[in-house]
């Protein structure tokens, strides 16, 4: 084998992800989502609520580019606001439902892929692509 044919054979199991991925994200309506959106909707998906401050530090934006995402995010009802019942100069952050698929759709994309992998090989074929993929070594995901 040479390294065109592995490209090319990578390129397939590529196009098959990134087809899965679109399914998801037709099924979704995230189409309009950008990439440093999604890593907004990560960010507060992980810490289950935030401030836009802490959102602003944790990212190094300004407190009003924050507050223009907060308000987009806000008026496409992927996130909510609580007052503080402390200090209610503090407003809270959380994702709605359709900001949790949003937040979490990486993992069902892959989820998809590998629905589609069942679909294609045999559990003997699996295994094998298992193990390749575990040589990548990757820690954390």
């Amino acid at each position: 084998m040479n390294n065109e044919e592995l490209r090319l054979s990578l390129n397939k199991f590529l196009k098959m992800y990134f087809d899965s991925c679109k399914e998801v994200y037709d099924e979704i309506n995230a189409s309009r989502i950008t990439g440093r959106q999604f890593r907004y909707l990560r960010e507060i998906h992980k810490r289950k609520e935030v401030t836009s401050t802490e959102l602003a530090n944790h990212f190094n934006i300004s407190k009003p580019s924050i507050n223009e995402i907060i308000s987009k995010f806000e008026d496409a009802k992927i996130i909510s606001k609580r007052k503080s019942e402390t200090d209610k100069r503090v407003t809270y952050i959380s994702l709605t439902n359709i900001g949790v698929k949003l937040a979490t759709s990486n993992e069902l994309e892959s989820k998809r892929a590998v629905e589609n992998i069942f679909k294609k090989l045999n559990e003997k074929e699996i295994l094998n692509l298992k193990n390749c993929f575990d040589k990548f070594g990757v820690d954390e995901l």
